[in-house]
This record gives structure tokens, sequence and C-alpha cells, in this order.
């Protein structure tokens, strides 16, 4: 299973819900059909918007709108399969976009 996951470190309640309302619109626009979840970790001061579809391989993931995503919202984001990373990504301060 593919899972993509958007993630930054935050306990602030307004914040965390304005970022996912705006990643979430934004990744629906693309992939309607995913489902969006998200999970708030306020000991680790973290939470992870998450998104499930029925992709066939990490390729099937536009990079352009994960790097779009990451940029507007200052995000990390990683393709999983299988809950194992297969794709990072992340914005840096110096407005550069890095995957690996």
């Amino acid at each position: 299973m593919i899972t993509i996951k958007f993630f930054e470190s935050s306990d602030v309640d307004e914040y965390i819900n304005n970022a996912k309302a705006e990643v979430e619109d934004l990744f629906q626009m693309y992939y309607p059909d995913s489902e969006c979840e998200l999970k708030v970790d306020k000991n680790e001061i973290q939470f992870e918007i998450i998104f499930k579809d029925n992709w066939s391989s990490p390729e099937d993931i536009d990079e352009d709108v994960i790097r779009d995503i990451c940029q507007s919202n200052e995000l990390y984001c990683w393709i999983l399969i299988d809950n194992k990373m297969n794709k990072g990504y992340f914005y840096d301060e110096d407005d550069e976009f890095v995957y690996r």
C-alpha cells in the first residue's frame, strides 16, 4: 500500500488545523478519491497529514504536486510503500526543494 505523509513539528492547534485544511484542499484537487487523515502527537510536538489511495507505485504521484505543497506550506513529505519510506521530500530555508 502506498501512503503519502506530509509532516512538520508543531503543537499549535490553529496552525495544525490550517495546514491540514490547505494541504487537503491542494492535494485532493489532483487526487480527489484520496482519503485524508490527521495524526497529532503532542508529546513529540509533531503532526502528520496522511493520504491513502489506490496508487500502484510512487510514480503514479506527481512530484510537482508534492513539491508545490511542501514549498507553499514548508512541510516535509514521505512517500511510503507498506509503511517504509520510498522517497522523501523537504523544503529548506533557502527556498530549495530536495528529494531523496
